[in-house]
């Protein structure tokens, strides 16, 4: 066996010198640096598959030089079966001992244990699957990984791996993440087409915010997304908010739009935080309702929400509450009551509305990292022309590209190998 295994590596060696000098003999003859490149790259790759090969081949040798124990004495070694898995170098073929226990009829591989293959795929072919589809759709990625990688594997084979890594969601330890200043929580909705139509995925947004440094930018975001009600949710955000130690930071402030959810959401999981209403989703509001007052596209409509906007910068968003209320009281208002909801708005806001007040501690006052989350996270992945999800799958997809947004990838790669280790 010593003797056959040193044999092997003798030939390998052999092989790749009567390579290594053809292709020095062949360099001159290539018409450019680009064409050494591809031929280099495609031997790199056969030859890598062989030395592989080999090597697997050695260390499956060597860990069947005895046969496992089962019940209290060694089982028998029936036979050497192969065993072919597609790696990220190509097929590569293995034989193994195949073992048999003559008292309790167990049956087993031995090596498989060691060499950790699920199904048909390598678990570092599985992890660039994987990778691909959480940025890319799945056509896509399989061309990618085709063109780049020169692996060749199927929709239908992409998308099992996917569901594999897919199906669980990791959360790590509390306090793993913790931010290092105060924490800003930004919460916002993005729709995506599922089988059963258009359903909201509702995103939370978590960074770290330096209040002492007006040119901050926000730090160490991670964020949480997920097809769930409001209240499931609040579990999603709340391990979420274990982990980047929100209930220990010096202050937590909540961004968000107007939707009821939000605040209802943020008074439970957060009650002592600051809250703070999008400064961008006010002004769409202050800006239809001065279209109803001057018509739009009109100078005066044009001066009234600068008007408007100035007065609720600098803290006086009381007076603008007034100012639509009497506008309403004159009968400036339309047939819906656009003015009058405006008003009642900023009546329901006033406390989140604060900005002058917001500005001089340091917070930020719009949802921008949150919006766009739901187009990175969402957006670019799940609202592509023609596609459709059913919740499984798009959740598997989601998962994977949030832990890799949120540089919790390895983690993954970690918790998969752990659950193949344990089906061995």
């Amino acid at each position: 066996m010593i003797a056959e295994g040193r044999r092997a590596q003798v030939e390998l060696g052999q092989q790749l010198l009567q390579e290594l000098k053809q292709l020095w003999e062949a360099a001159g003859q290539m018409e450019s640096a680009d064409a050494l490149e591809t031929t280099v790259q495609a031997w790199q790759r056969g030859m890598g598959r062989r030395v592989m090969e080999a090597l697997c081949q050695e260390a499956i040798r060597r860990r069947q030089q005895q046969a496992p124990e089962c019940c209290g004495q060694r089982m028998d070694n029936e036979s050497l079966r192969p065993r072919t898995v597609k790696t990220m170098l190509g097929d590569v073929r293995v034989w193994r001992r195949y073992y048999h226990c003559l008292r309790c009829g167990g049956r087993l591989f031995a090596a498989d244990r060691w060499l950790g293959w699920e199904g048909d795929f390598s678990h570092r072919l599985q992890e660039a699957v994987a990778w691909q589809v959480s940025l890319l759709p799945y056509r896509q990625a399989r061309e990618s990984l085709s063109r780049l990688g020169g692996v060749e594997i199927t929709v239908d084979a992409a998308e099992h791996i996917v569901a594999r890594w897919g199906q669980e969601e990791l959360t790590p330890a509390p306090y793993s993440e913790r931010v290092k200043h105060d924490l800003v929580v930004q919460i916002d909705g993005a729709k995506a087409h599922l089988e059963e139509g258009w359903k909201e995925i509702k995103v939370g947004a978590f960074f770290s915010c330096d209040r002492t440094d007006p040119k901050a930018k926000p730090a160490a975001v991670s964020y949480v997304a997920d097809w769930q009600s409001a209240e499931e949710f609040r579990q999603t955000l709340w391990q979420e908010a274990l982990v980047r130690g929100a209930f220990t930071a010096n202050a937590v402030a909540v961004v968000g739009d107007g939707a009821p959810w939000i605040w209802e959401t943020a008074a439970w999981l957060f009650p002592q935080a600051v809250q703070i209403l999008d400064w961008y989703h006010l002004t769409e509001h202050l800006g239809v309702a001065a279209k109803v007052v001057h018509g739009e596209g009109t100078p005066a409509t044009t001066a009234l929400v600068e008007q408007w906007q100035e007065e609720v910068w600098e803290g006086c968003s009381e007076g603008v509450e007034e100012h639509m209320r009497e506008l309403v009281k004159q009968g400036r208002d339309d047939r819906d009551q656009t003015v009058r909801k405006c008003a009642d708005y900023l009546q329901t806001h006033q406390h989140r509305i604060r900005y002058h007040l917001f500005r001089a501690a340091g917070w930020p006052i719009g949802s921008g990292v949150v919006e766009g989350a739901c187009k990175h996270v969402v957006g670019l992945r799940f609202k592509r022309q023609s596609t459709r999800w059913t919740k499984a799958g798009a959740r598997a997809v989601l998962r994977l590209r949030l832990d890799r947004l949120n540089g919790r990838w390895d983690a993954r790669c970690a918790h998969v190998r752990q659950q193949l280790r344990q089906a061995a």
